[in-house]
């Protein structure tokens, strides 16, 4: 299955990164096995792909750490204080004065793809 053509990796990533660090936040501070092909649905190749690598981007980031890549299982994962501290910022940019994790998890729940990406990216700056 190929992307369409307005679909690039960076989507990917910003969807990954969104509902990891969704996920992570709530879980804080307990490691969490996070399923890379149970993230999302409709799953294909190249999003699986984007999926693992942005993973170990936010590792290398320092954002995240986990214990071990267990076939499409990340296992013990858990927030960094650096990851912690990035999602607990305010953005000058926030309304509401919400942090970056709770404008992540409205985000999700609204199933907003625009908003998903520029918080990511809003995130990316701060880190």
């Amino acid at each position: 299955m190929t992307h369409n053509m307005t679909h690039n990796n960076r989507d990917d990533f910003d969807q990954c990164t969104a509902l990891v660090f969704n996920l992570l936040y709530t879980n804080f501070p307990q490691e969490t096995d996070v399923a890379i092909d149970k993230l999302s649905e409709p799953v294909n190749e190249d999003m699986l792909d984007n999926y693992f690598a942005s993973m170990r981007f936010l590792q290398r980031e320092g954002l995240l750490c986990y214990q071990e890549l267990y076939y499409t299982v990340f296992k013990g994962v858990v927030l960094t204080a650096k990851g912690l501290k990035v999602l607990d910022t305010i953005l000058d940019t926030s309304p509401f004065k919400d942090n970056i994790a709770q404008q992540i998890s409205q985000a999700l729940d609204s199933q907003n793809k625009n908003a998903i990406r520029m918080i990511v990216q809003e995130m990316m700056v701060v880190v």
